[in-house]
Protein backbone atom coordinates (compact mmCIF):
# COMPACT_ATOMS: atom_id res chain seq x y z
CA UNK A 1 0.00 0.00 0.00
CA UNK A 2 1.34 3.39 -0.93
CA UNK A 3 1.89 5.49 2.16
CA UNK A 4 1.96 9.27 1.99
CA UNK A 5 2.59 11.43 5.00
CA UNK A 6 3.28 15.10 5.34
CA UNK A 7 3.52 17.58 8.14
CA UNK A 8 3.79 21.14 6.96
CA UNK A 9 4.97 23.72 9.41
CA UNK A 10 6.68 25.95 6.92
CA UNK A 11 6.42 29.45 5.62
CA UNK A 12 9.53 31.47 4.99
CA UNK A 13 9.60 34.34 2.50
CA UNK A 14 13.20 35.12 1.77
CA UNK A 15 13.31 38.79 0.93
CA UNK A 16 9.51 39.04 0.91
CA UNK A 17 7.96 41.49 3.33
CA UNK A 18 4.56 43.00 3.95
CA UNK A 19 3.10 45.94 5.78
CA UNK A 20 -0.49 46.93 6.51
CA UNK A 21 -2.17 49.68 4.53
CA UNK A 22 -5.18 49.48 6.81
CA UNK A 23 -6.50 46.63 8.90
CA UNK A 24 -9.81 45.99 10.60
CA UNK A 25 -10.27 42.46 11.95
CA UNK A 26 -13.94 41.57 11.62
CA UNK A 27 -14.05 37.80 12.17
CA UNK A 28 -17.42 37.55 10.42
CA UNK A 29 -18.45 33.89 10.31
CA UNK A 30 -19.36 32.81 6.82
CA UNK A 31 -21.81 29.95 6.38
CA UNK A 32 -20.11 27.47 4.02
CA UNK A 33 -23.53 26.37 2.75
CA UNK A 34 -24.08 29.88 1.36
CA UNK A 35 -20.88 30.93 -0.34
CA UNK A 36 -20.14 34.63 -0.01
CA UNK A 37 -20.29 36.43 -3.40
CA UNK A 38 -17.05 38.24 -4.11
CA UNK A 39 -15.33 39.91 -7.05
CA UNK A 40 -11.56 39.75 -7.58
CA UNK A 41 -10.47 42.46 -9.96
CA UNK A 42 -7.30 42.13 -12.06
CA UNK A 43 -4.58 44.33 -10.60
CA UNK A 44 -3.79 47.77 -11.94
CA UNK A 45 -0.32 48.32 -13.37
CA UNK A 46 0.94 51.24 -11.27
CA UNK A 47 4.23 51.46 -13.14
CA UNK A 48 5.21 52.63 -16.59
CA UNK A 49 6.49 49.33 -17.97
CA UNK A 50 4.51 46.75 -19.90
CA UNK A 51 3.01 43.84 -17.97
CA UNK A 52 4.82 41.20 -20.00
CA UNK A 53 4.46 38.54 -17.29
CA UNK A 54 0.70 39.20 -17.11
CA UNK A 55 0.92 39.75 -13.37
CA UNK A 56 -2.31 41.75 -13.37
CA UNK A 57 -4.36 38.66 -14.12
CA UNK A 58 -1.91 36.14 -12.66
CA UNK A 59 -2.04 37.46 -9.09
CA UNK A 60 -5.82 37.77 -9.24
CA UNK A 61 -6.17 34.21 -10.58
CA UNK A 62 -4.16 32.76 -7.68
CA UNK A 63 -6.35 34.58 -5.15
CA UNK A 64 -9.47 33.35 -6.94
CA UNK A 65 -8.33 29.75 -6.87
CA UNK A 66 -7.42 29.88 -3.19
CA UNK A 67 -10.71 31.44 -2.13
CA UNK A 68 -12.74 29.02 -4.23
CA UNK A 69 -10.88 26.06 -2.75
CA UNK A 70 -11.59 27.37 0.75
CA UNK A 71 -15.27 26.59 0.20
CA UNK A 72 -16.45 29.87 1.74
CA UNK A 73 -16.61 32.15 -1.30
CA UNK A 74 -18.32 32.31 -4.68
CA UNK A 75 -16.15 34.34 -7.03
CA UNK A 76 -18.15 36.22 -9.67
CA UNK A 77 -17.23 35.59 -13.28
CA UNK A 78 -14.80 38.18 -14.60
CA UNK A 79 -16.82 38.63 -17.80
CA UNK A 80 -19.52 40.35 -15.72
CA UNK A 81 -17.18 43.05 -14.40
CA UNK A 82 -18.07 46.57 -15.55
CA UNK A 83 -15.05 48.70 -14.71
CA UNK A 84 -11.67 48.63 -16.42
CA UNK A 85 -9.07 48.00 -13.67
CA UNK A 86 -6.43 49.91 -15.61
CA UNK A 87 -8.57 53.07 -15.74
CA UNK A 88 -9.79 53.22 -12.13
CA UNK A 89 -8.00 53.53 -8.80
CA UNK A 90 -7.54 51.00 -6.02
CA UNK A 91 -8.27 53.16 -2.97
CA UNK A 92 -11.50 54.47 -1.48
CA UNK A 93 -12.92 57.27 -3.60
CA UNK A 94 -11.02 56.20 -6.71
CA UNK A 95 -13.69 53.79 -8.02
CA UNK A 96 -17.46 53.40 -7.94
CA UNK A 97 -18.88 50.72 -5.62
CA UNK A 98 -22.05 50.69 -7.73
CA UNK A 99 -20.12 48.98 -10.54
CA UNK A 100 -19.72 46.05 -8.18
CA UNK A 101 -22.99 46.02 -6.25
CA UNK A 102 -24.98 45.91 -9.48
CA UNK A 103 -23.39 42.56 -10.42
CA UNK A 104 -24.10 41.09 -6.98
CA UNK A 105 -20.68 41.40 -5.31
CA UNK A 106 -20.81 41.80 -1.56
CA UNK A 107 -17.03 41.96 -1.21
CA UNK A 108 -14.33 43.16 -3.59
CA UNK A 109 -10.58 42.69 -3.91
CA UNK A 110 -8.69 45.37 -5.82
CA UNK A 111 -4.99 45.99 -6.08
CA UNK A 112 -2.06 47.26 -8.01
CA UNK A 113 1.57 46.40 -8.69
CA UNK A 114 4.75 48.13 -9.72
CA UNK A 115 7.92 46.60 -11.17
CA UNK A 116 11.49 47.71 -10.77
CA UNK A 117 13.87 45.25 -12.35
CA UNK A 118 13.22 41.87 -10.73
CA UNK A 119 11.58 43.53 -7.71
CA UNK A 120 7.81 43.85 -7.31
CA UNK A 121 5.64 45.92 -5.03
CA UNK A 122 2.02 44.83 -4.67
CA UNK A 123 -0.86 46.60 -2.93
CA UNK A 124 -4.01 44.56 -2.24
CA UNK A 125 -7.19 45.76 -0.58
CA UNK A 126 -10.40 44.05 0.54
CA UNK A 127 -13.61 46.10 0.46
CA UNK A 128 -17.12 45.66 1.82
CA UNK A 129 -19.21 46.66 -1.19
CA UNK A 130 -22.50 47.38 0.58
CA UNK A 131 -20.92 49.38 3.37
CA UNK A 132 -18.56 51.01 0.87
CA UNK A 133 -15.54 50.73 3.13
CA UNK A 134 -12.16 49.05 3.27
CA UNK A 135 -11.82 45.98 5.46
CA UNK A 136 -8.08 45.41 5.12
CA UNK A 137 -5.17 46.50 2.98
CA UNK A 138 -1.67 45.07 2.61
CA UNK A 139 1.47 46.10 0.79
CA UNK A 140 4.02 43.45 -0.20
CA UNK A 141 7.53 43.75 -1.60
CA UNK A 142 9.64 40.95 -2.98
CA UNK A 143 10.97 39.32 -6.12
CA UNK A 144 8.80 38.97 -9.20
CA UNK A 145 9.06 35.20 -8.86
CA UNK A 146 7.28 35.52 -5.50
CA UNK A 147 4.03 36.81 -6.98
CA UNK A 148 2.18 33.56 -6.23
CA UNK A 149 3.27 33.65 -2.60
CA UNK A 150 2.09 37.24 -2.32
CA UNK A 151 -1.30 36.20 -3.66
CA UNK A 152 -1.46 33.28 -1.21
CA UNK A 153 -0.66 35.58 1.70
CA UNK A 154 -3.47 37.94 0.83
CA UNK A 155 -5.93 35.09 0.25
CA UNK A 156 -5.15 33.91 3.78
CA UNK A 157 -5.77 37.44 5.03
CA UNK A 158 -9.16 37.55 3.31
CA UNK A 159 -10.17 34.26 4.91
CA UNK A 160 -9.09 35.56 8.31
CA UNK A 161 -11.13 38.74 7.91
CA UNK A 162 -14.32 36.81 7.20
CA UNK A 163 -13.96 33.76 9.42
CA UNK A 164 -11.61 34.75 12.23
CA UNK A 165 -9.50 31.70 11.33
CA UNK A 166 -6.23 32.23 9.43
CA UNK A 167 -6.02 30.73 5.97
CA UNK A 168 -3.60 27.98 5.02
CA UNK A 169 -2.78 28.69 1.38
CA UNK A 170 0.56 30.31 2.10
CA UNK A 171 2.09 27.01 3.20
CA UNK A 172 4.20 24.21 1.84
CA UNK A 173 3.69 20.47 2.02
CA UNK A 174 6.07 17.53 2.11
CA UNK A 175 4.91 14.32 0.49
CA UNK A 176 6.01 11.03 -1.07
CA UNK A 177 5.64 10.34 -4.78
CA UNK A 178 6.90 8.04 -7.53
CA UNK A 179 6.52 10.81 -10.11
CA UNK A 180 10.23 10.72 -10.89
CA UNK A 181 10.39 6.95 -11.45
CA UNK A 182 9.63 3.70 -9.67
CA UNK A 183 11.23 4.69 -6.34
CA UNK A 184 9.36 6.58 -3.66
CA UNK A 185 10.95 9.98 -3.15
CA UNK A 186 10.23 12.90 -0.83
CA UNK A 187 9.12 16.18 -2.41
CA UNK A 188 8.26 19.64 -1.13
CA UNK A 189 5.90 21.99 -2.93
CA UNK A 190 3.65 24.93 -2.32
CA UNK A 191 0.13 24.03 -1.27
CA UNK A 192 -1.15 24.51 -4.83
CA UNK A 193 1.52 22.17 -6.24
CA UNK A 194 3.84 24.87 -7.56
CA UNK A 195 7.54 25.34 -6.75
CA UNK A 196 8.07 21.59 -6.42
CA UNK A 197 11.46 20.51 -5.10
CA UNK A 198 12.68 16.92 -4.91
CA UNK A 199 14.30 16.30 -1.52
CA UNK A 200 15.55 12.71 -1.93
CA UNK A 201 17.07 11.25 -5.07
CA UNK A 202 18.45 7.88 -3.99
CA UNK A 203 17.24 4.77 -5.86
CA UNK A 204 15.51 3.39 -2.79
CA UNK A 205 12.30 3.80 -0.79
CA UNK A 206 11.93 7.01 1.21
CA UNK A 207 8.89 7.48 3.44
CA UNK A 208 7.21 9.40 6.28
CA UNK A 209 8.33 13.02 5.75
CA UNK A 210 7.52 15.34 8.64
CA UNK A 211 8.50 18.92 9.37
CA UNK A 212 10.52 20.39 12.19
CA UNK A 213 8.65 23.07 14.18
CA UNK A 214 10.81 25.85 12.70
CA UNK A 215 10.01 24.70 9.16
CA UNK A 216 13.68 24.44 8.21
CA UNK A 217 14.11 20.67 8.16
CA UNK A 218 12.27 17.50 7.20
CA UNK A 219 12.51 14.10 8.81
CA UNK A 220 12.22 11.11 6.50
CA UNK A 221 12.82 7.37 6.72
CA UNK A 222 14.90 5.60 4.11
CA UNK A 223 15.68 1.98 3.40
CA UNK A 224 19.26 3.00 2.59
CA UNK A 225 21.37 2.83 -0.54
CA UNK A 226 25.06 1.93 -0.84
CA UNK A 227 26.87 3.80 1.97
CA UNK A 228 23.66 5.31 3.34
CA UNK A 229 22.41 3.17 6.20
CA UNK A 230 18.67 2.55 6.59
CA UNK A 231 17.19 4.81 9.22
CA UNK A 232 15.88 8.28 9.94
CA UNK A 233 17.46 11.31 8.26
CA UNK A 234 17.01 15.06 8.70
CA UNK A 235 17.10 17.17 5.53
CA UNK A 236 17.82 20.91 5.86
CA UNK A 237 15.89 22.85 3.23
CA UNK A 238 18.17 25.88 3.38
CA UNK A 239 21.52 24.11 3.08
CA UNK A 240 20.22 21.31 0.88
CA UNK A 241 22.02 18.74 3.01
CA UNK A 242 20.80 15.86 5.13
CA UNK A 243 22.28 14.11 8.13
CA UNK A 244 21.66 10.89 9.97
CA UNK A 245 19.40 11.29 12.94
CA UNK A 246 18.99 7.66 13.87
CA UNK A 247 20.25 4.47 12.22
CA UNK A 248 20.52 0.83 13.18
CA UNK A 249 18.61 -1.13 15.77
CA UNK A 250 15.82 -2.23 13.46
CA UNK A 251 13.13 -0.40 11.55
CA UNK A 252 12.70 3.34 12.24
CA UNK A 253 9.26 4.46 11.09
CA UNK A 254 9.51 8.23 10.86
CA UNK A 255 9.70 10.87 13.56
CA UNK A 256 7.39 13.61 14.84
CA UNK A 257 8.69 16.71 16.60
CA UNK A 258 6.89 17.93 19.68
CA UNK A 259 5.25 21.36 19.23
CA UNK A 260 8.02 23.03 21.25
CA UNK A 261 10.78 21.24 19.33
CA UNK A 262 12.31 19.71 22.45
CA UNK A 263 11.51 16.06 21.73
CA UNK A 264 10.84 13.64 18.92
CA UNK A 265 8.34 10.77 19.12
CA UNK A 266 9.45 7.81 17.03
CA UNK A 267 8.23 4.23 16.55
CA UNK A 268 11.31 2.04 16.91
CA UNK A 269 11.78 -1.68 16.43
CA UNK A 270 13.67 -3.24 19.28
CA UNK A 271 14.08 -7.02 19.65
CA UNK A 272 11.41 -7.67 17.05
CA UNK A 273 8.78 -5.40 18.62
CA UNK A 274 7.74 -1.87 17.60
CA UNK A 275 7.02 0.67 20.35
CA UNK A 276 7.03 4.45 20.54
CA UNK A 277 10.02 6.18 22.11
CA UNK A 278 10.79 9.75 23.11
CA UNK A 279 14.11 11.11 21.83
CA UNK A 280 15.94 14.39 22.26
CA UNK A 281 16.97 16.55 19.25
CA UNK A 282 20.36 14.81 19.17
CA UNK A 283 18.75 11.41 18.63
CA UNK A 284 19.31 10.08 22.17
CA UNK A 285 16.49 8.01 23.65
CA UNK A 286 14.95 9.79 26.62
CA UNK A 287 12.40 7.13 27.53
CA UNK A 288 10.14 4.45 26.17
CA UNK A 289 6.53 5.64 25.87
CA UNK A 290 4.69 2.42 25.04
CA UNK A 291 5.48 -1.10 26.21
CA UNK A 292 3.20 -3.64 24.63
CA UNK A 293 3.61 -6.83 22.64
CA UNK A 294 1.50 -5.25 19.90
CA UNK A 295 2.73 -2.88 17.18
CA UNK A 296 2.51 0.80 18.19
CA UNK A 297 3.08 3.34 15.39
CA UNK A 298 2.00 6.71 13.91
CA UNK A 299 2.39 9.03 16.91
CA UNK A 300 0.88 12.49 16.60
CA UNK A 301 1.24 15.25 19.20
CA UNK A 302 -1.58 17.19 20.77
CA UNK A 303 -1.30 20.96 20.23
CA UNK A 304 -0.27 21.38 23.87
CA UNK A 305 2.36 18.64 23.61
CA UNK A 306 1.01 16.78 26.65
CA UNK A 307 -0.54 13.82 24.82
CA UNK A 308 0.10 11.53 21.90
CA UNK A 309 -2.41 9.78 19.70
CA UNK A 310 -1.06 6.62 18.07
CA UNK A 311 -2.08 3.42 16.31
CA UNK A 312 -1.90 0.01 17.95
CA UNK A 313 -3.20 -3.44 17.11
CA UNK A 314 -3.26 -4.49 20.77
CA UNK A 315 -7.03 -5.02 20.50
CA UNK A 316 -6.62 -7.28 17.48
CA UNK A 317 -6.92 -4.67 14.71
CA UNK A 318 -5.42 -1.21 14.13
CA UNK A 319 -7.18 1.30 16.38
CA UNK A 320 -6.41 4.77 17.74
CA UNK A 321 -5.20 5.22 21.31
CA UNK A 322 -4.31 8.29 23.36
CA UNK A 323 -1.32 8.39 25.70
CA UNK A 324 -1.05 10.90 28.57
CA UNK A 325 2.66 11.70 28.71
CA UNK A 326 2.70 12.84 32.32
CA UNK A 327 1.21 9.74 33.91
CA UNK A 328 1.66 7.22 31.09
CA UNK A 329 -2.05 6.37 31.04
CA UNK A 330 -3.31 4.97 27.73
CA UNK A 331 -6.91 4.72 26.59
CA UNK A 332 -8.51 3.43 23.44
CA UNK A 333 -10.31 6.09 21.37
CA UNK A 334 -11.87 4.32 18.36
CA UNK A 335 -14.20 1.34 18.57
CA UNK A 336 -16.18 1.65 15.32
CA UNK A 337 -14.58 -0.02 12.33
CA UNK A 338 -12.00 -2.75 12.14
CA UNK A 339 -9.12 -0.81 10.58
CA UNK A 340 -8.43 2.77 11.72
CA UNK A 341 -5.11 4.48 11.01
CA UNK A 342 -3.28 7.78 10.41
CA UNK A 343 -4.47 9.93 13.34
CA UNK A 344 -4.10 13.69 13.11
CA UNK A 345 -4.80 16.03 16.01
CA UNK A 346 -6.88 19.10 15.21
CA UNK A 347 -5.22 22.47 15.93
CA UNK A 348 -7.92 23.29 18.49
CA UNK A 349 -7.21 20.00 20.28
CA UNK A 350 -10.82 18.85 20.52
CA UNK A 351 -10.92 16.32 17.67
CA UNK A 352 -8.78 13.77 15.91
CA UNK A 353 -9.07 13.07 12.21
CA UNK A 354 -8.17 9.62 10.96
CA UNK A 355 -8.71 7.16 8.12
CA UNK A 356 -10.95 4.16 8.51
CA UNK A 357 -11.62 1.32 6.11
CA UNK A 358 -15.23 1.06 4.91
CA UNK A 359 -16.22 -1.63 2.43
CA UNK A 360 -12.63 -2.09 1.35
CA UNK A 361 -11.93 1.62 0.83
CA UNK A 362 -10.37 4.19 3.13
CA UNK A 363 -12.50 7.14 4.23
CA UNK A 364 -11.76 10.13 6.46
CA UNK A 365 -13.40 10.44 9.88
CA UNK A 366 -13.24 12.74 12.88
CA UNK A 367 -13.89 11.80 16.48
CA UNK A 368 -13.94 13.87 19.70
CA UNK A 369 -10.80 13.47 21.78
CA UNK A 370 -12.96 12.47 24.75
CA UNK A 371 -14.44 9.65 22.67
CA UNK A 372 -17.86 9.13 21.16
CA UNK A 373 -19.36 8.53 17.76
CA UNK A 374 -17.09 9.26 14.80
CA UNK A 375 -18.25 11.42 11.91
CA UNK A 376 -17.51 10.21 8.38
CA UNK A 377 -16.37 13.10 6.18
CA UNK A 378 -15.78 11.38 2.83
CA UNK A 379 -17.65 8.83 0.80
CA UNK A 380 -15.57 8.04 -2.25
CA UNK A 381 -16.86 5.76 -4.96
CA UNK A 382 -14.93 2.93 -6.66
CA UNK A 383 -12.49 4.36 -9.15
CA UNK A 384 -12.27 7.66 -7.28
CA UNK A 385 -9.40 7.38 -4.81
CA UNK A 386 -9.54 9.37 -1.60
CA UNK A 387 -6.53 10.80 0.19
CA UNK A 388 -6.01 8.51 3.16
CA UNK A 389 -4.31 11.06 5.35
CA UNK A 390 -6.59 13.73 6.85
CA UNK A 391 -5.42 17.33 7.06
CA UNK A 392 -6.12 20.21 9.37
CA UNK A 393 -5.44 23.94 9.01
CA UNK A 394 -3.77 25.37 12.11
CA UNK A 395 -5.18 28.70 13.27
CA UNK A 396 -2.96 28.67 16.35
CA UNK A 397 0.31 29.45 14.58
CA UNK A 398 -0.65 31.77 11.74
CA UNK A 399 0.38 34.87 13.70
CA UNK A 400 3.95 34.07 12.78
CA UNK A 401 2.80 32.58 9.48
CA UNK A 402 3.80 29.01 10.37
CA UNK A 403 0.66 27.04 9.52
CA UNK A 404 0.45 23.29 9.91
CA UNK A 405 -1.08 20.81 7.62
CA UNK A 406 -1.23 17.08 7.78
CA UNK A 407 -1.78 15.89 4.28
CA UNK A 408 -1.43 12.77 2.24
Amino acid sequence: MMIFRALAVFLCFCGLSSQPLYSQVKGTIVNPAERYPMAISPLKNLGTGEDKAKLSVGIADVIIRDLELSGWFRILDRSAYIEDPQKTGIALGDFDFRDWSVIGAQALVKGGFQLQGDEITVELRLFDVYQANQMVGKKYTGKVRDFRRIAHKFADEVIFQFTGVPGVFNTRIAYVSTAGGRFKQVYVSHLDGTEKVQVTKDPTINLFPSWSPDGQSIFYSTYGYLERAPGLYLFNLFTGRDARFLTGGGLNLGGKWSPDGKFVAIPLERQGNVDIYLLDPAGKIVRRLTDDAAIDVSPTWSPEGDRLAFISNRSGSPQIYILELAGGKTRRLTYSGGYNTSPTWSPSGDKIAYTGRVNGRFQIFTIPVQGGDPQQLTSSLPGRPVSNKPRWPNPMENKERRERWLID
